[in-house]
């Protein structure tokens, strides 16, 4: 159900904006090559979906930047994960970002929602298009 119908003008305008702002942001973070989309086979709680998630990324994928938003199962107890993984814990779809707006749209959809709660870890070394981005 869309509940952008019960929210006020004035507010639907700022929830657009602050996705807007989100989206560029997380873009300009880094040149983000797949999103994913997975969920646990237990009902895991947000710590340790988040954990669980992070300790992946330590071990199974060292080297790779990344961006996640937890957000909790719309038919279950538990929370979800949108960002780059594979099928390790779950059920996973991966798919290329082709563009910024799939970046934006992901942070409208996921990451901007009430009650999610996100992360990022950017390496030491650079993405070569973003040579000279600086995380102030």
């Amino acid at each position: 159900m869309n509940n952008a119908r019960n929210i006020e003008p004035e507010a639907r305008i700022r929830t657009a904006q602050v996705n807007i702002e989100m989206g560029d942001w997380v873009h300009s973070l880094a040149p983000w090559q797949v999103i994913s989309h997975m969920t646990f086979a237990w009902e895991a709680s947000i710590w340790s979906a988040q954990r669980c998630y992070e300790k992946f990324m330590r071990t199974e994928m060292r080297g790779v930047s990344y961006f996640y938003a937890l957000e909790q199962n719309p038919g279950r107890d538990g929370y979800h994960v949108h960002a780059l993984w594979f099928h390790r814990y779950g059920r996973a779809r991966i798919e290329p970002v082709n563009n910024p707006d799939d970046v934006a749209d992901y942070c409208a959809k996921y990451v901007t929602k009430e009650g999610s709660w996100w992360n990022v870890k950017l390496l030491d070394q650079r993405h070569p298009a973003n040579k000279d981005f600086k995380l102030e």
